[in-house]
Formats: C-alpha cells, structure tokens, sequence
C-alpha cells in the first residue's frame, strides 16, 4: 500500500504559526500534524506501507528531511514530489502519478481523524466522508 498526501498549501489561514513551519507539521499533542496522520492510516490498515509519497511547495530541504524521517519511522519509504504552481488538488495527487501503481490512499495533510476504517482490498476504490 501506498500513500499519498498532498501538502503543497501554504497555510496561510494558520498564520503567523505557519510562516516558518508548514502547516502538516504543526505539532499537536507532541508529535507533527503528518506524522499522526500517517501513523493511523497505517495503524488501521494493518498491511506493510510501501511507500508515502508527499507533494510539497517549497518547503526547502530540512522539511522534505523531516518528511522522509516520518516515512521511514514507519518502515517505508519517503517520496517527494514538488507542486511548482498551485493548481489545486487534482493537479497535486497528478504530481504524484509514480506512486499511484497498485494499491494508494489519498489522505489530505491537514485532517485530524480518529476512526477505524475497514480497508477492503477487493474494491476499486473507496471514498470515506463525514456527513
């Protein structure tokens, strides 16, 4: 399973505590925003995470460090891919079209959850919302 998480956003609703940090990795109860986030996807999928794919902005390098680690905290590998221009979601998770052979969720950086999901490998694809 792959994971892919788009985070190119600037943040700029959480300002000034997202001029020097990135939004996903905002702490939160001690740990970055994306590191829990990834950490319960791959707690409730219960399978081996291959690889988590990030599609940044311009981050710089000591945050696409930072991301790598989390990835690799998990035992899988660290992707990152870059969003030169903000064209919006859809155009993010293209960015990322490497990491999209074989099964991938697409979770969003900055969405706290706590659920148990059932991951049913048999499907297609699923959606999971929040009414």
């Amino acid at each position: 399973m792959n994971i892919i998480i788009p985070m190119a956003g600037k943040g700029t609703r959480l300002r000034p505590h997202t001029l020097t940090v990135p939004k996903p990795l905002i702490p939160v109860a001690g740990k970055p925003i994306i590191q829990r986030l990834v950490e319960g996807l791959a707690g409730s999928y219960g399978g081996p995470i291959e690889e988590i794919a990030f599609i940044v902005g311009d981050f710089g390098p000591e945050i696409e460090r930072e991301l790598i680690a989390i990835a690799e905290g998990l035992g899988a590998k660290g992707k990152i891919y870059h969003q030169e221009k903000a064209l919006g979601v859809g155009h993010a998770i293209y960015c990322a079209w490497e990491s999209m052979a074989g099964p991938c969720m697409i979770a969003f950086a900055d969405t706290l959850f706590k659920a148990d999901f059932a991951f049913d490998t048999n499907s297609d694809g699923v959606i999971w919302v929040q009414k």
